[in-house]
């Protein structure tokens, strides 16, 4: 059976879906897409630009050409379904505008036995609805993190439920050494990223947050969210200087000798020629434990900017500290029912 199924719906119902299966060709699919969604491209890039610019010409000898092309790559997609795809299972399909591309692979596998909901609108419809979802002022409530660099707080929130890993989706660390997870994603997926994050989180009266700025690499944050989160309570997460080090040097061991260059030539400017100097010839000399502590007590901790904060934690222990976080959840929370 084939259901012809709104976005509202969806979002709603997601959970009930065992498979998202994005249809558009591979450009389209990796400069964004539904998160989660796999990509079953019916026209490849070279038959999508062909029909393209055929349709502009002639529609009907268009079509005729896009449907001889997707027939042909449907086998192809048929033969993975039936793999790795049981007929109980709900699939929900998608193309850029709820169109052919879609209906073609719906249509076959509806027919098949599979149970297929095809997505009215289409991603066109998905990135409308996130964007003005961007637009409006955000309603959840925040605990925001902040504190020193190296200070662990983005090991805390990957270990928090309830928490929003900016980082993590930004694939950023926010410095100008933050570049380590390698080629961000593109700022309508981070859009898309952050917006379904924030839909399973919706349930949550308080997410955590890390307090990072508003620009993250090549990716600035919405300004409704980066607003919300910057007045919330605030949590300064306090930590030996030994334990940031350590934890500077596991998160950057990895960086080329490029890399470093191409970091520290950013922040010369913003740092003593001599502890400039210095933490270079660490870095070359394989010291990396006296080069970051020379950069986290010669630059990030003189850069960094201390904002007015509500609560204090020191950590010293992950556990500890995640229990205590829990506490001021807590706290909070009771004062706003009050």
């Amino acid at each position: 059976m084939l259901e012809e199924l709104t976005l509202e719906r969806f979002l709603s119902h997601r959970s009930a879906f065992s498979l998202v299966i994005d249809v558009r060709s591979p450009h389209e699919y990796l400069e964004s897409h539904l998160p989660g969604a796999l990509n079953l491209p019916v026209l490849s890039d070279l038959e999508h630009e062909r029909v393209g610019t055929l349709y502009k010409e002639s529609p009907f000898e268009a079509r005729i050409l896009g449907a001889s092309l997707i027939c042909a790559n449907i086998a192809s997609a048929l033969s993975w379904l039936k793999d790795s795809l049981h007929p109980s299972q709900k699939v929900l399909i998608y193309c850029a505008r709820g169109g052919q591309r879609s209906l073609s692979l719906a249509l076959i596998l509806s027919s098949i036995g599979y149970q297929i909901a095809r997505l009215i609108g289409g991603y066109k419809g998905y990135r409308a609805h996130v964007a003005a979802s961007w637009q409006a002022p955000r309603k959840e409530s925040f605990l925001t993190l902040v504190g020193p660099t190296g200070g662990g707080k983005s090991e805390l929130i990957q270990s928090l439920s309830w928490s929003l890993d900016i980082e993590g989706l930004a694939r950023h660390k926010g410095s100008s050494f933050g570049a380590i997870e390698g080629e961000q994603p593109s700022t309508k997926m981070f859009q898309n990223l952050l917006f379904e994050r924030l839909l399973e989180l919706s349930e949550e009266p308080l997410i955590a947050v890390e307090g990072e700025s508003k620009r993250l690499g090549n990716l600035i944050l919405p300004s409704p969210l980066y607003e919300r989160y910057k007045s919330a309570p605030k949590v300064f997460i306090d930590s030996p200087l030994e334990a940031r080090i350590d934890r500077t040097m596991q998160e950057y061991a990895s960086i080329s000798p490029a890399f470093f260059e191409g970091a520290m030539q950013k922040i010369a400017r913003y740092m003593n020629k001599e502890a400039h100097k210095a933490a270079s010839l660490a870095f070359w000399q394989g010291d990396l434990r006296r080069c970051a502590e020379l950069l986290l007590v010669e630059y990030y901790d003189k850069v960094y900017k201390m904002e007015p904060y509500e609560y204090t934690i020191l950590h010293t222990s992950k556990e500890s500290t995640l229990k205590e976080l829990e506490r001021i959840k807590g706290e909070i929370l009771s004062s706003v029912r009050e």
